[in-house]
């Protein structure tokens, strides 16, 4: 992407903000297919019943306006370049698949 900072990674934040609001303008539908997804697994991700799908709606931020949103995303990309599981999983795809 050129590095951080560069033209693409301000393109790249800028499409990882775009996705956010078209996902939270389909939050209802999302929800109701996890919902169905939920019922009866025994997933380890639906264990927790009614809090996995109200743990779900608050990740789409429903309460934050789009230039609050924008922070959110842009905090969200800072946290992952300085995060350790990014980099030990970035590790793991260039040492499996040459990807860097």
């Amino acid at each position: 992407m050129g590095g951080y900072g560069s033209d693409m990674f301000e393109y790249f934040k800028i499409l990882i903000l775009q996705g956010f609001v078209t996902a939270r303008k389909h939050m209802d539908k999302i929800l109701a297919l996890v919902e169905i997804m939920q019922t009866g697994s025994q997933l380890p991700c639906f264990s927790k019943g009614v809090s996995t799908i109200r743990a779900l709606k608050d990740r789409f931020h429903m309460n934050l306006t789009e230039e609050q949103l924008q922070l959110l995303v842009d905090n969200m990309v800072e946290n992952s370049l300085h995060s350790l599981t990014t980099k030990l999983y970035d590790s793991f795809q260039y040492l499996t698949n040459g990807i860097l």
